[in-house]
């Protein structure tokens, strides 16, 4: 991503879930997913952000991965720049929601998805190394 600050990098990756049809109301997500960045940074640490929301503009839960070309501040609780960011998604029903957001923190625990993220060339790469990561914690 070429994007040079936090409310540019959650716009991108809004326009790139709503080219995929996860959006019903592409300014609403947005504007949920800022309302929610609002009440507290998603930036948690260690260089990853999670922006977040539940939003009657998704017509599904999705998640899109982004990597930032220059690491960003996103008000991360560390004060760290961000590079990763993981956004999440979703109708505002509950079906999963929560899961997929201990999900992400739970593939991350271990800091090798991240660092292998942060090496990938394409998005396949990408999601082979998300399938490995997951087949090693549920192995």
């Amino acid at each position: 991503m070429t994007a040079a600050g936090k409310d540019a990098v959650v716009h991108e990756l809004v326009e790139v879930l709503s080219r995929a049809g996860v959006g019903t109301d592409t300014d609403r997500m947005l504007s949920d997913l800022q309302a929610r960045e609002r009440v507290m940074s998603t930036g948690i640490g260690g260089g990853i952000a999670v922006p977040h929301a539940q939003s009657p503009g998704a017509s599904r839960l999705a998640l899109a991965l982004g990597r930032v070309a220059t690491p960003i501040d996103f008000e991360a609780l560390d004060e760290r720049p961000v590079q990763l960011v993981f956004m999440v998604v979703g109708p505002e029903e509950r079906g999963g929601f929560i899961r997929v957001l201990a999900r992400i923190s739970r593939l991350l625990y271990s800091g090798d998805l991240q660092r292998h993220l942060l090496q990938v060339k394409t998005p396949a790469e990408a999601m082979a190394r998300i399938r490995e990561e997951e087949s090693r914690l549920t192995g």
